[in-house]
């Protein structure tokens, strides 16, 4: 899916001093004082093989800011579950926003604590529509892009915890955001017997920092490729990757600012383990292809790349 410009300012106030994330192992830790902090939190449409996906809704109890010796700021909670589909918040303009008032200091963690009734799949397949299926959240697990996000056992039973690194030195009187890709299609894989397990795999970026690449991948006859992997790559590191929509459309969000190598994949295994085989691509081709060309990230802005020939 294409974005246009991304429009931060009225969600995020940067201040002059901050602005964004910063190094949460060094410099001096403040003793008083409060800061802001505010999270924007999106996703895209994603395809899983023969699945056409058309919810993923998280339950969430509340959002915390984890840091300050393990100690936990709530940012935002609910009386009862906010039901949220993730897939309805595509770009920084229509994110799922959180905010509130942290103490200053060192904070290593963004935990959303989610309610395991609410947290379901929506999908079609094979002409059969499938609403509100259980999503099981493991408990204890760690991987991802980066290896930084793992998830706990919640707050109690029926409650699940997932937990995204970030660095954050937050000075008292200053303001700070970040920008999560939740990354769905990377998380969730199916068990068997139509059961679905959440694996999340979140990248956390520094408002200050983060833009995001957007594109289309077609075939030699001009035709979507759907479900291929499109990886924003860095010295052969995967940063972060977008899955291509049902007209071959994608978004890699959350990107810190930077020059990256595009590798596009018609045959992989997501971050939760599922196997993927993208279809549209030309034969020719074959299951990976490396885009010659680069593409530059710039902080505040989501850059258009030129049209993929797969």
């Amino acid at each position: 899916m294409k974005f246009g410009a991304l429009t931060l300012a009225l969600t995020f106030a940067l201040a002059a001093c901050g602005g964004g994330g910063s190094s949460g192992g060094g410099g001096t830790v403040p003793t008083s004082g409060t800061s802001q902090l505010s999270v924007a939190m999106m996703d895209a449409p994603i395809q899983l093989g023969g699945i056409t996906v058309t919810a993923v809704n998280l339950g969430i109890d509340k959002v915390e800011a984890v840091g300050n010796g393990s100690a936990v700021t709530v940012l935002q909670s609910y009386s009862s579950p906010n039901v949220v589909n993730i897939l309805n918040y595509t770009s920084t303009s229509n994110a799922l926003n959180f905010s509130g008032t942290i103490p200053a200091g060192n904070y290593q963690q963004i935990r959303l604590v989610l309610d395991t009734a609410t947290t379901t799949i929506s999908y079609t397949q094979n002409g059969t529509t499938y609403t509100d299926v259980p999503l099981t959240v493991p408990s204890a697990t760690q991987g991802g892009f980066g290896n930084a996000t793992s998830t706990d056992s919640g707050d109690g039973a029926g409650t699940a915890g997932v937990k995204v690194n970030v660095s954050l030195n937050a000075q008292a009187g200053s303001t700070y955001g970040f920008v999560l890709d939740f990354n769905a299609g990377q998380s969730i894989v199916e068990t068997g017997g139509g059961n679905f397990m959440m694996k999340p795999v979140i990248v956390a970026t520094a408002v200050a920092q983060s833009g995001s690449l957007s594109g289309t991948v077609l075939n030699q006859a001009g035709s979507p490729v759907v479900g291929a992997e499109v990886e924003a790559t860095q010295n052969g590191t995967v940063v972060n990757a977008g899955i291509t929509d049902a007209n071959g459309n994608f978004s890699i969000d959350a990107l810190p600012a930077g020059t990256y190598t595009l590798v596009v994949e018609n045959s992989y295994t997501t971050q939760a383990g599922a196997q993927v085989t993208a279809t549209g691509y030309d034969a020719s081709v074959g299951v990976s292809l490396t885009v010659s060309t680069s593409a530059t990230v710039t902080a505040g802005q989501s850059t258009a790349v030129t049209t993929i020939v797969d």
